[in-house]
């Protein structure tokens, strides 16, 4: 059944306004300044016309024309329209697709049924095109009907007819797709259509004939990309290859910062052909897991932005595409990034109680796991956490061999006092330490009285060495001191440590 759905899904596509996508064809694309799109629409006489073009999987607007009175438009200049799929846009608006490879494209309509009633006067490969989608949505019909009267029987024997009916018409549209291409070589059309075919999911099986799931699992991850072409730069121009990319980056590889710094390489690398191809994998995967909420994807970033943005062996960075402010602030943020990621080696904290007497070096703790707890005592959302924190450390996370080690800014004489009494009303028993007032302002005078005696330079330039821009911030350290946590509930942590326990053979 997953091939069927498969199939499904992309003639669900097929039927919405947007189309498949697009690679290299055998012959070279005819010079720009010959290329001459003419449109007739009846019911658009003297309107204003758009054409847009795809990047990636969005519309952008690129030309405009009149209409004459007979609703015809001509669009045609010398600074190029690069072949790709392409959009007429009709006052509603409206809008059909078409493709633009040819020096010449000619298609009729009418405001009433755009697409319904489009004719091609002039171009095969967009005569091809607008009848394999047709074929596409007239099959969506059926499978629709087929998949409804499917979900209403119950009986799995009476459902039998039904599969094996939506099977036949997934082999119908294979057969469709796989006949154009052989009939068509060398066409834009067929490498569309040659790269929306679905790749290959067949089960490999062990030598006891069981299912080898992780076998199967690498090999259509090895032939994904089999039916693209990731050297011609027309991809961009047409929305599905970005949807086949964002599917292979964000679900076909795992999940696991390093394997998808590893995949995204490789990748990178196939496509690294020209600047376009290259800017468009290096910006969307730099994007995608430096906008993430997920724990750990940061890691992700950092390896893209000193990889190819500001790389760390000195060598010279390749997004010319990038202004210099906007790249030095990337740059910066990778750097501070770098040393937080979760497995990095946590940098020493060691600061003062509230007595100014004592220091304590959160390495020294002897409990299995810290959680670091960066806060102040002005923070309303921090007033509001710790407590629900300390509840939570007395209930759960203490019984798990975890110390907090909570981190308060103390700078001048009234965070100072605040601090203290906060940690005195909510009975705060945990490991306090902060930047305290005195420590502080003697530092700034004369901090060889403290570095390396009793602190170091890191510690008190903690908020920037932890990138603490907000609070409260939280970072779970191992035995090791190693970041393996960071902005976790406690019942995160505590199912985060149950599973650390768990691979080093401890009891949970």
């Amino acid at each position: 059944m997953r091939k069927i759905l498969l199939s499904l899904l992309m003639l669900a596509a097929a039927a919405a306004p947007s189309v498949t996508t697009a690679q290299k064809t055998a012959s070279p694309a005819p010079p720009a300044e010959k290329r001459r799109l003419q449109f007739q629409v009846q019911g658009t006489a003297k309107d204003t016309i758009y054409l847009a073009n795809y990047y990636g999987n969005k519309l952008y607007y690129c030309d405009t024309a009149v209409a004459d009175a007979k609703g015809t438009v001509v669009f045609q200049r010398a600074t190029s329209y690069k072949s790709g799929v392409y959009a007429l846009v009709v006052p509603g608006p409206k809008y059909f697709e078409f493709l633009v490879n040819e020096p010449e494209v000619q298609m009729e309509s009418d405001t009433a049924a755009l697409n319904d009633h489009l004719v091609v006067k002039k171009s095969r490969e967009n005569q091809l095109f607008v009848d394999y989608v047709r074929f596409l949505g007239s099959r969506k019909k059926e499978a629709d009907e087929v998949g409804r009267q499917l979900e209403a029987i119950s009986d799995p024997i009476g459902k039998a007819p039904y599969k094996k009916k939506l099977e036949a018409l997934d082999k119908e549209i294979k057969d469709y797709q796989q006949e154009l291409v052989r009939a068509n070589p060398g066409t834009y059309v067929a490498a569309i259509v040659k790269m929306s075919i679905a790749t290959d999911q067949t089960e490999l099986r062990k030598p006891d004939g069981s299912v080898d799931s992780a076998a199967t699992y690498y090999n259509y991850r090895a032939h994904f990309w089999d039916n693209t072409d990731l050297t011609d730069e027309r991809n961009l121009r047409t929305p599905v290859f970005q949807n086949k990319f964002d599917e292979y980056i964000g679900k076909v590889v795992p999940q696991i910062p390093d394997t998808i710094n590893k995949c995204g390489d490789e990748l990178i690398q196939r496509m690294d052909h020209g600047e376009e191809l290259f800017k468009f994998a290096v910006h969307n995967i730099t994007l995608k897991y430096e906008t993430s909420d997920i724990m750990g994807m940061d890691a992700v970033f950092v390896h893209m932005a000193q990889k190819y943005y500001c790389p760390t062996d000195g060598s010279k960075g390749r997004a010319t595409w990038m202004p210099k402010d906007k790249l030095d602030k990337m740059c910066e943020r990778a750097r501070k990034m770098a040393p937080l990621i979760i497995g990095a080696k946590g940098k020493d904290i060691i600061l003062t109680d509230t007595t100014e007497q004592k220091w304590v070096d959160y390495y020294k703790l002897p409990q299995e796991y810290v959680l670091i707890v960066f806060w102040d005592p002005h923070c309303g959302h921090c007033k509001k956490a710790l407590p629900d924190l300390y509840e939570q450390y007395k209930e759960k996370l203490r019984g798990l061999n975890v110390e907090v080690f909570a981190v308060a800014k103390a700078t001048d004489s009234v965070l100072f006092n605040d601090w203290k009494a906060f940690i005195r009303e909510h009975h705060l028993d945990w490991v306090n330490v902060g930047l305290t007032w005195h420590v502080y302002e003697d530092a700034k005078k004369a901090s060889y009285k403290y570095i390396p005696k009793l602190t170091t330079i890191e510690s008190l330039n903690y908020a920037d060495v932890w990138d603490v821009y907000s609070t409260p911030k939280m970072f779970l350290m191992d035995g090791d001191r190693r970041i393996v946590g960071k902005q976790l509930t406690p019942d995160q942590m505590a199912d985060l440590i149950g599973v650390l326990n768990k691979r080093k053979g401890a009891k949970p």
